[in-house]
């Protein structure tokens, strides 16, 4: 069964990114700063497929983690033994800075995601496997 959850998404983080990438976008049109223009276009886009494309996709017994299009990872379900709860600030397919969770499976591999139905995520997870522990 296919199952796809979003990140959740700190817009307080991204809103002013985006604000500034508008005013510089808005500066290089005026200005005819026309290689700065698509430079700015194209970090731009980066940014919101970042946005829009950052999931959780659990098929097959495998959790498969979409971070944009520049970063995909899978982790088979069997293998994950603890999801906990984190509030670390290290770079991640997390999206969110608040509402974060460590996925530790293999014998010392780990992953922080931050799903926007995170209780039904986990639930979904345990159904497969039944000896994730879980810390939250």
């Amino acid at each position: 069964m296919y199952q796809r959850y979003n990140s959740k998404i700190s817009y307080w983080l991204f809103v002013p990114i985006l604000c500034l990438f508008i005013a510089l976008i808005t500066t290089a049109i005026i200005d005819k700063a026309w290689p700065m223009l698509i430079i700015m276009l194209f970090v731009t886009g980066l940014i919101v497929n970042l946005l829009a494309r950052t999931c959780y996709v659990i098929e097959n017994r495998k959790l498969t983690i979409i971070c944009g299009f520049l970063f995909k990872q899978e982790i088979d379900i069997e293998n994950i033994r603890k999801i906990e709860k984190t509030n670390s600030p290290i770079s991640s397919p997390a999206l969110s800075v608040k509402h974060r969770i460590e996925i530790t499976y293999g014998k010392y591999n780990s992953v922080i995601i931050s799903p926007e139905r995170r209780a039904e995520f986990i639930e979904a997870l345990t159904l497969i496997n039944k000896n994730i522990s879980t810390n939250l």
